[in-house]
């Protein structure tokens, strides 16, 4: 019986000194951090580009590609779900990412323009 514990405490540590082996691999689309910008400007080629340097399946493509920007923006979650199946949370989700960055580029443009008229405002007032 000693030695069946013996055996069995062997097994255990040893399987803990090492770790287990993974047996998975993340499929990653080309660098999509080079994909075009998505825009409200956007015609139906430019959120067609968008949509595949995303990764996006084709019938997900095809059937949002024919969109400008500033509509597949009017989208919500549930509509886009409708239309892409499980795909649609995604297209969702990476919208919202796209507006983000374009109200926070909006608003350091904005930003800078009213810094730009302060200061002509001091160096004008003092010359």
């Amino acid at each position: 019986m000693d030695e069946v514990n013996d055996e069995l405490l062997k097994r255990i540590t040893s399987n803990k000194s090492q770790p287990p082996g993974r047996n998975f691999r993340v499929e990653r689309p080309l660098d999509s951090s080079s994909a075009p910008p998505l825009t409200l400007d956007c015609s139906p080629p430019q959120v067609t580009a968008w949509l595949n340097a995303k990764g996006f399946s084709k019938p997900t493509v095809e059937c949002l590609g024919n969109l400008t920007g500033a509509q597949l923006f009017s989208l919500n979650k549930e509509e886009l779900k409708a239309v892409c199946g499980d795909e649609g949370s995604r297209v969702y989700s990476q919208t919202t990412v796209q507006k983000a960055q374009l109200e926070k580029s909006n608003g350091d443009s904005e930003l800078q323009e009213i810094m730009r008229r302060r200061q002509q405002k001091i160096h004008g007032g003092k010359d």
